[in-house]
């Protein structure tokens, strides 16, 4: 089976943009993260052998790119929370309130251990468990586990954040 870099940017763009967006709070270098995951599926796609879902394939690939990115910055002085939750989108009350929600929603898997926000990103992208299981080389039960105590911990950083 042979996909395209056109195919999986018009079927999967939305996701590896969003699977950035989870990982890198500043418009622009989420930005960047999305190039640079669409590289490496460029890079990676002769090697596609069909057994893996283009889906999960190019999510893995994505995962992988904002891993290294967050390694690299970590390594770097990074901006206050408060500043990363800024949100200058105009525009009606209730998209407003939507942004504003989006936003403390991606700072708060922002705020999780690499390994939960993986699995949380997947999940927001409607991925099943098994899906994620195949794509991040768990077993379905150790993702249901680790889905759990990520909504855990969500919930405890929401209500953080709602504190402010």
């Amino acid at each position: 089976m042979s996909i395209t870099l056109k195919s999986i940017v018009e079927q999967h763009g939305g996701m590896i943009s969003r699977i950035a967006s989870s990982y890198e709070a500043r418009p622009e270098l989420a930005e960047e993260l999305v190039q640079d995951s669409l590289l490496a599926i460029w890079r990676a796609l002769p090697k596609y052998r069909g057994e893996a879902n283009p889906k999960t394939y190019a999510a893995r690939i994505a995962h992988n790119v904002c891993i290294s990115h967050v390694r690299k910055a970590s390594k770097r002085k990074t901006e206050p929370l408060d500043e990363q939750l800024h949100d200058d989108t105009p525009g009606p009350e209730d998209q407003a309130d939507q942004a504003l929600q989006r936003e403390r929603l991606l700072a708060a898997v922002r705020q999780l251990n690499l390994a939960n926000r993986q699995i949380v990103t997947l999940h927001l992208e409607g991925f099943s468990n098994v899906e994620i299981a195949d794509t991040l080389g768990l077993t379905a039960n150790n993702v249901g586990v680790r889905l759990a105590r990520a909504r855990s911990e969500l919930k405890i950083l929401l209500g953080d954040l709602s504190d402010d």
